[in-house]
């Protein structure tokens, strides 16, 4: 399913969501106690903490967020998380400035483990970071892409520079997958339009599937994430954040 789809789907889905969404804030308040901050995790379920993320999205996206519950002051999250940390899940992002996953998820201190790179891709420190957060209890995983991602517009440039070069090579693979994807669909390939840098709709679509690669990626490689995977005890899921409108397009899950 491409990404065009995806996000006419959501931004339906979203606007329905929205309202309800506004009602709903962090599970956990400034109530809390550091017993409550531990159990949460061990009572949280994929699916549960997944729609907690989506939710949180909502929030951030229409200007209503409550940063994880703590809109004003974070210090007693800080002191309870300083007694041991307990995150639900682990986001793996670009570094780019304006995908922060703890406010786009609108979270708060000790919610997330967050591992960032240049395009979100792969490689064997990003594997290990993602294999401890969920042997820390993470029971979802996020490979967050984002649309006007300059990663990936280095990559379609050819762009050589020093230890970018390696980066950005990661990355062709999904260039070249979506090239094949447009010219499989010819509707597809008019309404995105050119394969040039400067489109942002094309650049969308190769964020899209350089996300779902990362994904593939981490389960093929990591014995950890796939037997948890397949067990039902971490749902992994790739996801594309648009930078306009603040929204997060959830790909289907695996």
């Amino acid at each position: 399913m491409n990404l065009i789809f995806l996000i006419l789907i959501s931004t339906v889905l979203h606007t329905s969501a929205i309202q309800s969404a506004y009602g709903r804030t962090s599970k956990f308040t400034s109530n809390e106690t550091i017993e409550t901050y531990r159990q949460r995790q061990d009572d949280a379920t994929p699916p549960s903490i997944l729609s907690w993320l989506q939710d949180g999205n909502i929030r951030f996206a229409s200007g209503k967020a409550n940063h994880g519950g703590y809109p004003r002051n974070t210090q007693r999250r800080m002191q309870i998380a300083s007694q041991g940390q307990r995150p639900l899940a682990v986001v793996l992002s670009c570094i780019d400035s304006r995908t922060t996953p703890e406010l786009i998820f609108d979270t708060s201190v000790g919610d997330l483990f967050t591992a960032r790179v240049g395009a979100n891709v792969v490689n064997d420190d990003i594997i290990g970071s993602v294999e401890i957060a969920v042997e820390s209890g993470a029971k979802v995983v996020i490979i967050l892409g984002h649309t006007d991602c300059g990663g990936i517009k280095g990559a379609c440039s050819g762009l050589e520079l020093g230890h970018m070069t390696q980066l950005l090579d990661r990355v062709k693979p999904a260039i070249n997958s979506t090239n094949v994807r447009l010219d499989l669909n010819p509707e597809l390939s008019m309404f995105v339009g050119e394969r040039v840098v400067s489109n942002r709709r094309y650049i969308a679509e190769i964020s899209h599937d350089n996300a779902e690669a990362s994904a593939h990626q981490l389960l093929s490689r990591s014995s950890i994430l796939r037997e948890k995977f397949k067990s039902g005890e971490i749902v992994l899921i790739s996801a594309v954040y648009n930078v306009e409108t603040g929204f997060v397009t959830f790909n289907p899950q695996k």
